[in-house]
């Protein structure tokens, strides 16, 4: 089992249980449940989106758009590639989704087409 999986409580439970020299170690039903840093994953998606009119040599381009992801609620992280003309956003699903920010890319007079997601 991943290391990552077990919650505070369950690592205090087998360090007793360690101590104590008992041959089996106690583990509480949460230490099989979903770990949490996989459920906050789950709780964003990700999207590349192409972003051929990105051509500005002086940063212009990437403030611009970043600006504009950024004031959207639930946008989480932007990760832009000037060189690839990509943007990656991570963002929370339940509070923004692809079709709106596509619609801020051409807001913004950046036209963008979704690569994967």
């Amino acid at each position: 089992m991943n290391i990552r999986s077990f919650s505070v409580k369950a690592w205090v439970l087998l360090a007793v249980a360690a101590s104590l020299g008992s041959g089996a170690a106690l583990i509480p039903a949460d230490a099989a449940a979903v770990p949490a840093v996989a459920t906050a994953k789950a709780a964003y998606a990700s999207t590349v989106f192409k972003v051929p009119s990105m051509t500005c040599t002086d940063k212009a381009c990437e403030t611009a758009i970043y600006i504009a992801l950024h004031r959207l609620k639930g946008v989480k992280t932007i990760r832009i590639d000037d060189m690839a003309q990509t943007v990656t956003v991570m963002y929370a699903p339940k509070l923004v989704d692809a079709p709106m920010l596509l619609h801020t890319f051409k807001r913004i007079g950046y036209p963008a087409s979704v690569v994967h997601g």
